[in-house]
């Protein structure tokens, strides 16, 4: 199974409008040009779109240099393709029904549930390529002329004919300069940027897409309850984005994962009163168990590169490599207990059940107030409540490391449910949210350093070696001194909150 970054650009032209010439365009010495291909396509998605309406294409092409399964996921403003070779289905008929890969079927999951991958649409086309060069032959990026038949196998789906061109670059700096430059080139021969976002979107005739949350055109109109459905939709679908990263264990991708889930527990619990019944806490539960189970592996992460740090400059003699080999394996028995839980059926009931609350949301009678007048005065509130109760407890001489932790977990709740309030935010409670991320900072320092200062303890127990010894009090004292401006640094910042 290969994968890599796609950047590319389409644009869509006229049946009779002449390709242009490339060569002259900055960068491009000269082109070189493949022979024509004749490409098949078949288009694979669920009953309901859940893959189209996610901006995820799978499907199993031959005719051309890559015959195989292309699974073909977003990345930002770019997509990433996941390819698999033909297996026993290499000789089938072209456009026939074949079995989808189970290593693609993995990185879908949970998006589909279980549910049947069968044909949509079988698309053919007709490609010729110019590929552009360097003055030292490098290869900057790939124009295709593709003259395209598209048959849709949904109920009453359409047959097409289209002209389109795409140009794909390299994911470099320079690959990217040259997309600009020829841009300019194409567009200024007659290519437009397309109305579908893909082939298979102009096939089907539709922008398959999750329904959206009813929201008015002024979004500072709207009511708490359109604002919170609207928030919890989109954290739902960033979870979404982030699983098939998290199975492929992409760069960030469990970060990114805990922190949908987070986003989605901030909204049920900070607007706890907004909801009825007993889906809210349940739901708040399921979320809670996901996020720590992330959480292992993005923590050890953290640590292990915290501790290879100390290392860097080697006066530490391997103490901080011994630490983050510890953390490495903590990783590593993370990733595993993360790929449980990925496949279970109870993440899945999970993600069913948080569809189900975002499509009816049970909200009560005050969701119906105005988002201005409701759940900016609440957050308002919440902060400066906040704010005094933290003061007051790290003022105590009692108040222990765990202490801190809680007041960290509870200033990233209001961290992620002021993002949902921000289109309503206005004046005094902008500036009280801008300080209240200052404090969650602070306080991810001090327990960073904590959570150091415990992984420092647990090695230093076992070693047998008084210089590991030695060093390792070294790094224990510096985390201690890291600790202790944090903390003292937060009264101040939550006096400004006030």
């Amino acid at each position: 199974m290969a994968e890599q970054r796609e950047i590319e650009t389409k644009y869509e032209v006229g049946p009779e409008t002449a390709a242009p010439s490339l060569v002259g365009v900055p960068g491009v010495d000269r082109v070189s040009t493949d022979e024509v291909f004749h490409l098949v396509a078949v288009y694979y998605d669920t009953d309901a779109l859940d893959l189209a309406a996610n901006r995820i294409t799978l499907r199993r092409r031959t005719g051309g240099k890559d015959d195989g399964w292309h699974l073909k996921l977003p990345d930002g403003a770019d997509r990433r393709e996941v390819t698999v070779p033909l297996g026993d289905d290499a000789d089938a008929p072209e456009g026939a029904s074949a079995e989808v890969p189970a290593e693609l079927v993995e990185r879908v999951r949970a998006l589909v549930r279980g549910r049947v991958l069968a044909p949509i649409a079988i698309i053919e086309n007709e490609r010729h390529t110019t590929y552009c060069h360097a003055v030292d032959g490098e290869l900057l990026g790939e124009f295709v002329d593709d003259h395209v038949h598209s048959v849709s196998l949904l109920p009453d789906g359409p047959e097409k004919n289209w002209r389109e061109w795409e140009f794909e670059v390299p994911d470099t700096s320079l690959g990217r300069k040259t997309a600009i430059a020829v841009d300019k080139v194409l567009r200024a021969a007659g290519g437009e940027r397309p109305d579908a976002a893909s082939k298979l979107a102009r096939a089907i005739d539709t922008e398959a897409a999750r329904p959206p949350v009813d929201l008015p055109k002024k979004i500072s109109h709207a009511t708490a309850g359109q604002l919170l459905t609207a928030a919890l939709a989109a954290y739902r679908d960033k979870l979404l984005r982030e699983d098939p990263r998290v199975r492929a264990r992409g760069d960030d991708a469990v970060h990114q994962m805990r922190i949908a889930t987070r986003q989605l527990r901030s909204v049920l619990t900070e607007f706890s009163g907004f909801f009825e019944g007993p889906a809210r806490a349940a739901l708040s539960s399921e979320l809670k168990l996901l996020a720590s189970i992330l959480g292992a592996v993005r923590d050890a992460e953290v640590l292990a590169q915290r501790f290879e740090d100390f290392d860097a400059d080697g006066e530490l003699g391997g103490a901080g490599a011994a630490l983050a080999h510890r953390q490495h394996a903590a990783e590593a028995r993370g990733w595993g207990r993360v790929e449980l839980a990925l496949n279970s059926d109870r993440y899945f009931v999970l993600l069913d059940a948080i569809d189900a609350f975002i499509a009816d949301p049970p909200l009560r009678e005050r969701a119906d107030q105005p988002a201005l007048k409701s759940l900016a005065p609440l957050l308002d509130k919440r902060i400066r409540s906040f704010a005094r109760q933290s003061t007051v407890l790290l003022a105590d001489p009692s108040c222990t490391d765990d202490d801190v932790h809680a007041i960290r977990k509870h200033a990233k709740r209001l961290r992620y449910a002021s993002a949902v309030v921000d289109p309503v935010v206005r004046g005094d409670l902008r500036s009280e949210v801008k300080g209240l991320s200052k404090v969650q900072t602070r306080l991810g320092e001090f327990q960073d350093a904590t959570i150091a200062r415990d992984a420092v303890a647990d090695l230093a127990a076992e070693t047998t070696d008084p210089a590991i010894a030695f060093r390792l009090g070294r790094i224990d004292a510096i985390e201690e001194i890291r600790a202790g401006q944090a903390r003292a640094a937060l009264p101040g910042m939550l006096r400004a909150l006030r």
